[in-house]
């Protein structure tokens, strides 16, 4: 029988102790106690028939007692033959163990200790899904799905060829780059991240065979070629604080119509950062922004390219440290690509993770670099609409299967695959061995449980904040989310008493002109309209609310936390709301746009590793994004 919930002990644990091995011996923690206690009285409880829940309600119940007060029971009533019995009517009554490393997790508890009814959905038990075994070099056998075994037996019979994998979120990715880099423990290897949280395991593991390394320091590596005095020059540019007068000074920036000099700054940064994402070889009008376009001449076009040339030379000089304008990875990348610069020869393979996010400059400096190349990544989850494909002569390789979603996810995600420009992959594939539970709720109230809030940007948390303050739900921003100054600068904008410093709304001169852009928006609108009745009257200092650093990520959430697509990129939630906002849109009528808005919906989703709710108009905004495409 199938376990319909588990008790925090385990498998290991529960066969020494039934072979005859010490209960003192083994020190069990204090949820390891009351499992071993429960299993005890399993076959006393079997005397009055009770429903699976039940039986877990119970269990919970002796979670309350304190430690010693377990501790001291067990030691007096503890039997093998009593507990091998118990573990017996225990597996036919559905009541599972789970694995060691599970136990040390503690998933199966709340921050405050209490039983996490959530749990036995959220674990990822080893089963007939994950089938096939695979030999490290160590002589350690790991069980692998067969995407996963196929992709993995694929590199090592094809040490000198480069591959690209298309691989589903919840395929199992990072699990599987740890054993393609026990398979190249003999070669030397690099292996990229697009940030540092993403090389610790990497680092753990492979401390003496691997090369670590985020794309920046990639970038750092290459420019510099091993000279200290050029890696402090790169790190200091990218330390600087952006300062638009400063650098409108420095360069001697005036005034272009009615743009001042430090508005020219601020509004040439976006068109550097696009040319800088592109494979262009030049700036040009075309990465300049689209309502800076519309308000300028022909002639006041050209001047501006003509200054962001100007800026991008001297954003890039590394002789000139006397800017505020900071230099990131992304600028570094596409100067390496400018210059035809290579990744080092004294690399032979380079690993990248997350393969999705890679920009055009880096996949044109990997592809005619002379290392084997081995990515994995899942072009659904480019939330900029702009997955950029290596050279056809890359073997390309797919892992369809979920190890984190059910099938009920299935008919939510693939009608958004089959609907994405250009994309020519196979069907997304559940796990059948998991049950994903879908709800509804009604798209202006709070989900009825607990859940991480997805929304698709600033506004959607602002837009949330306001209705926790009117429903009272407690709800917190998650930590990952950098709000920033934008709160203030939208009360500063609205009431025409700022100008404003966030990166989201430093483009606007006035509220209205906000509005002509954001007219689309109901989570804008409904800001808009908190601000006229409350906000001018009241401030926004009351709304904001704080998650801890490590609250999103510790299991099923006790409160609601609002989080953007953007900063739940790198988990998997036990319990997902899909906020509205989501769905809104402008004008779909572009690849990119199109490309965005069905990513932004697939990475929400597959945020999910139990329970998700959609809004009640899911099913129509997905007809109107559908039918958008025509």
């Amino acid at each position: 029988m199938r376990p319909v919930w588990y008790l925090p002990l385990s498998e290991e644990l529960g066969k020494a102790l039934v072979s005859g091995v010490s209960l003192d011996s083994e020190q069990p923690c204090r949820y390891e106690m009351a499992a071993i206690l429960y299993l005890l009285q399993v076959p006393k409880l079997t005397e009055r028939p009770q429903s699976p829940l039940e039986m877990e309600r119970i269990f919970a119940r002796l979670l309350a007692h304190p430690s010693d007060l377990l501790a001291s029971v067990l030691a007096e009533s503890y039997n093998r033959d009593a507990f091998a019995a118990g573990l017996l009517a225990a597996s036919s009554l559905g009541i599972g163990l789970i694995d060691q490393k599970a136990v040390t997790l503690r998933q199966y508890v709340h921050g405050d200790g209490s039983w996490n009814f959530d749990f036995a959905r959220t674990y990822a038990r080893a089963s007939s899904t994950v089938n096939r075994d695979h030999l490290r070099s160590d002589g350690q056998t790991v069980r692998l799905s067969d995407p996963q075994y196929r992709l993995v037996e694929t590199i090592r019979a094809n040490p000198g060829d480069s591959i690209e994998t298309q691989a589903y979120a919840g395929a199992g990715k990072t699990f599987v780059l740890r054993e393609v880099v026990s398979i190249l423990h003999d070669r030397r290897c690099l292996f990229l991240a697009d940030v540092e949280s993403k090389l610790w395991p990497v680092k753990k593991q492979f401390s003496h065979q691997i090369h670590a390394l985020t794309f920046a320091k990639l970038s750092s590596l290459i420019l510099a070629r091993g000279n200290p005095r050029l890696e402090e020059k790169i790190r200091l540019a990218a330390n600087r604080r952006f300062s638009d007068e400063s650098v409108a000074e420095r360069l001697n920036i005036s005034s272009v119509g009615n743009l001042s000099g430090p508005q020219i700054v601020r509004a040439l940064c976006p068109a550097i950062n696009k040319f800088c994402l592109s494979n262009d070889t030049e700036i040009s009008a075309q990465h300049l922004p689209n309502a800076l376009q519309a308000s300028l001449s022909l002639a006041q076009q050209q001047l501006l390219v003509a200054l962001a040339k100007q800026l991008w030379s001297a954003m890039i000089d590394l002789d000139r440290q006397d800017l505020a304008i900071r230099v990131t990875g992304w600028h570094r990348l596409k100067q390496i690509a400018l210059m035809g610069l290579n990744i080092p020869d004294s690399y032979q393979v380079v690993v990248i993770d997350e393969g999705h996010d890679l920009i055009s400059p880096l996949v044109e400096i990997l592809d005619r670099s002379p290392q084997v190349v081995i990515t994995l990544g899942d072009q659904f989850q480019n939330l900029q609409g702009r997955y950029v494909s290596h050279a056809a002569k890359i073997r390309h390789r797919e892992m369809t299967l979920s190890l984190r979603a059910g099938p009920q996810l299935v008919n939510y995600l693939n009608p958004l695959i089959d609907a994405f420009p250009g994309a020519r992959v196979e069907p997304f594939i559940g796990n059948a061995e998991k049950e994903t539970v879908i709800a509804e709720y009604r798209a202006e109230q709070f989900p009825p449980e607990p859940s991480a809030i997805l929304v698709a940007d600033e506004w959607g948390v602002f837009d949330w904040l306001i209705r926790n303050r009117y429903q009272g739900k407690g709800a917190a921003v998650a930590y990952s989310v950098d709000l920033g100054t934008f709160l203030e600068d939208c009360l500063g904008l609205y009431s025409g008493l700022a100008m404003p410093q966030h990166f989201k709304l430093a483009g606007f001169r006035s509220w209205s002109e906000l509005r002509t852009r954001m007219a689309w928006n109901h989570a804008f609108l409904r800001v808009e309209d908190w601000l006229e009745k409350v906000g001018t009257k009241f401030g926004v200092s009351g709304l904001y609310n704080g998650a801890e650093l490590d609250e999103l990520g510790r299991g099923t959430p006790s409160r609601h936390l609002i989080v953007t697509v953007a900063s739940s990129k790198n988990f998997e939630l036990p319990r997902v709301a899909i906020s509205e906002d989501i769905y809104y849109f402008d004008n779909l009528r572009s690849k990119q746009e199109m490309s965005q808005k069905l990513a932004l919906l697939y990475t929400a989703i597959t945020r999910c590793s139990g329970k998700i709710f959609f809004p009640a108009t899911h099913h129509e905004w997905m007809n109107c994004i559908l039918l958008a495409r025509h």
